[in-house]
């Protein structure tokens, strides 16, 4: 089997290996919010002013839940409901970072094996790759306003500036003012990679950046509070991106972030410092072209923002990914002689066998746990009379909230809006009625409340 032939195989298995078993492996974390959102959407036929638990919700906009929300038409309310999405844009994410490569060196094998080191990282194999969660989504807009905004900048096509800043309003609806954030500080890059000035003053990135602002624009002033929604937005972004007054915190970060980055695109990171260092060993001038220094200054300046904050998390970097992956794939294919490329595909095949065994056997054995959501969701279902009326004012276990939801069929809410409920479910440890039951989640005790 031929070596384009083979690595082809692998992306395909990559790609079936993060569908297995995913309605086995319950919701966790922030998912449960995207997924309640976006069934708060479809059952209220309100998609502009987001809704959890049925207070309004203004920390994330709502594209990524008008995702789920498709989906649901086409895919009953599950675990892949949500998850189908982070698959799906994987793909594309994958496909780009195909074209793309082959765009700038024209090497087939060089192009699929981009593609492959993004989706063997072991954030997006072994976790964001097919989690309901922004990550991923965003990656691909990023990297797509990315693609136009090099080839519009340049090869002087002033219509892919200006298409670029259309996908960057889009990435805002999905995250917010960090879309903003990596559109400027990638044309920055460029201009002072080129030494091109005068593209300051292009009139296709003013319109590219007016573009920009009124796609989100268009949808938040149709909000009950817009002012709200873009204050709070800026708030979520900043809180999350601050600097530390704490010298011995910013330190500590300047080195634990950089060692965090590196397991997040393993074995990606660890291939591309085995390259570096062979070609230190024999002194060997590394000739980068064009299209990968660039790539390198746009990654470097787009990182700073995340080292330089002591409260940046792992994830925030995801969209730095293909053009990392396609930066790996040049100089692993450089150092041919070494057989690079050939042990980059056997870590590959052992990664994804890893995840098929992971989805087949890891994620059944992973849900027999105690403290499984999902189970004291339906263990909730069995006890009550799931037709009347149910309340949640346990926020933190959201979860158990949302499989409710699928079961009742509607969504539940806080005691705020259902006063008259039937049952409540509480983590307050506050009696608030007939206590029905009791469940603990690792230390944490759910309470099962019937109005008395």
């Amino acid at each position: 089997m031929k070596k384009g032939l083979k690595i082809k195989v692998l992306i395909f298995l990559g790609l079936v290996s993060l569908l297995i078993n995913l309605n086995v492996y319950e919701f966790r974390g922030e998912e449960s919010l995207r997924v309640i959102v976006a069934y708060e959407m479809v059952t209220s036929n309100n998609y502009l002013q987001p809704t959890f638990l049925g207070d309004l919700y203004f920390n994330k906009p709502p594209f990524f839940n008008w995702l789920i929300a498709g989906v649901s038409f086409f895919i009953p309310w599950s675990e892949y409901t949500g998850r189908v999405v982070s698959v799906f844009f994987v793909f594309l994410t994958v496909l780009l970072i195909i074209h793309f490569s082959y765009k700038l060196f024209g090497n087939r094998i060089l192009s699929l094996l981009a593609g492959l080191v993004y989706l063997v990282s072991v954030d997006i194999l072994f976790w964001y790759g097919y989690l309901a969660e922004i990550d991923v989504t965003l990656t691909f807009f990023l990297f797509l306003s990315f693609y136009l905004l090099y080839v519009g900048f340049f090869e002087n096509k002033r219509m892919f500036i200006i298409f670029s800043g259309l996908f960057t309003g889009i990435s805002f609806l999905i995250k917010g003012f960090p879309a903003f954030v990596f559109f400027g500080l990638t044309y920055i890059s460029f201009v002072i990679f080129s030494k091109r000035w005068k593209e300051f003053f292009n009139p296709a990135v003013y319109i590219a950046a007016v573009l920009a602002v009124v796609i989100p624009l268009l949808w938040i002033v149709n909000t009950p509070y817009p002012d709200i929604y873009i204050k709070r937005l800026f708030i979520e972004s900043i809180s999350r991106t601050r600097g530390g007054t704490d010298i011995l915190k910013f330190l500590s970060h300047l080195v634990y972030y950089p060692v965090l980055n590196f397991k997040q695109f393993l074995p990606g990171s660890a291939f591309l410092l085995i390259a570096f260092l062979l070609y230190r060993k024999e002194n060997t001038v590394l000739n980068i072209p064009f299209g990968i220094r660039i790539f390198v200054l746009a990654t470097i300046v787009n990182y700073m923002p995340y080292i330089l904050a002591v409260e940046s998390r792992g994830r925030y970097i995801i969209p730095l990914f293909p053009i990392l992956s396609i930066i790996t794939a040049y100089l692993i294919s450089s150092v041919e002689k070494k057989n690079l490329v050939r042990y980059f595909m056997y870590t590959s095949i052992f990664l994804i066998t890893a995840r098929f065994l992971l989805g087949f056997i890891g994620f059944p054995i992973l849900m027999e746990k105690k403290a499984s959501r999902k189970r004291v969701a339906y263990s909730i279902a069995d006890t009550i009379d799931i037709q009347k009326k149910i309340a949640c004012d346990c926020k933190s276990e959201k979860t158990i909230c949302l499989y409710l939801d699928f079961i009742k069929g509607a969504p539940l809410k806080t005691s705020r809006h259902i006063p008259d409920w039937n049952y409540l479910i509480d983590c307050s440890q506050k009696k608030k009625g007939e206590v029905l039951s009791i469940y603990d989640l690792k230390g944490k005790k759910i309470y099962l409340y019937k109005r008395k």
